[in-house]
């Protein structure tokens, strides 16, 4: 049997249960044409041993769904995962990515709507990720001074992600944006200019996407976000923190790698 279309990109550390919840989302969408990689990062019990995981795994497998299965044994970090697993992915012949975090649940017609994103020209689809409970608007004048998950419409009537994993949208429309969330569909052209930053950012990746999406925008990239598509986060962040000794201060790796990728 030959690879599917989508590859998902998972990175775990010691969820069994949400991960579960996942992939049981995934079986419930609308789009199957997706196989699926694991990254155990760090974890510290092995997730073989765990049997309701091992069930929806094998039932996935009888669906005709490949699934792919590592272990990382070093504390790297989440930016290092994120750009591992996508390394290990870009080895096969897929024609799009979505990296989700392991504590996510995703809406029947999620990824469907992120292909209408790609359809209308974008490089990058993301949805919106809300956790569970109401959506409200915001007062523009508190948001359109920073870099907003997503650019306002000409009135300013859309609000997409205020908060940084809690509200989520009033109205259902796709719009350009600056900056993606996990669980973002991304063209493989898009990973083979632009990677997540080696250096460790931050304990739990919060920072990696955004820095991302910059290098992308930078490099003619296209990202727009369909309110259409939900996913729901039930915990933060992809696996948990990364406590190590080998952490980078925020502000000393985004200038390094800068340095080090602009200075010709």
């Amino acid at each position: 049997m030959g690879l599917n279309k989508l590859a998902v990109l998972i990175s775990t550390r010691d969820r069994p249960t949400e991960l579960s919840l996942l992939l049981q989302s995934l079986r419930t969408s609308h789009y199957q044409d997706f196989d699926i990689f694991v990254m155990d990062d760090f974890g510290g019990t092995p997730l073989n041993v765990y049997h309701f995981l091992n069930m929806v795994i094998m039932r996935m497998q009888l669906e005709g769904h490949k699934i792919f299965m590592t272990k990382n044994p070093f504390n790297y970090g989440v930016s290092r995962a994120r750009q591992e697993i996508v390394d290990w992915a870009m080895k096969f012949d897929y024609e799009y990515f979505i990296r989700v975090d392991d504590d996510i649940m995703i809406e029947p017609n999620y990824i469907d709507e992120l292909f209408e994103v790609i359809n209308q020209g974008y490089d990058i689809a993301s949805g919106i990720t809300t956790s569970f409970g109401p959506s409200i608007k915001r007062d523009t004048k508190f948001l359109k001074g920073i870099v907003n998950r997503v650019i306002l419409d000409e009135q300013g009537n859309y609000i997409m992600n205020g908060d940084d994993c809690g509200i989520s949208y009033i109205n259902k429309i796709i719009l350009p944006a600056h900056h993606f969330r996990s669980c973002a569909l991304i063209k493989r052209a898009v990973h083979e200019k632009v990677k997540y930053y080696p250096t460790k950012l931050s304990l739990n990746g919060f920072r990696e996407e955004q820095i991302f999406s910059y290098k992308a925008l930078m490099k003619g990239f296209k990202i727009g976000i369909n309110t259409k598509a939900v996913n729901y986060h039930l915990m933060t962040p992809s696996g948990g923190e990364r406590p190590t000794m080998n952490m980078v201060p925020f502000n000393q790796g985004i200038l390094e790698e800068f340095t080090k990728e602009h200075k010709d």
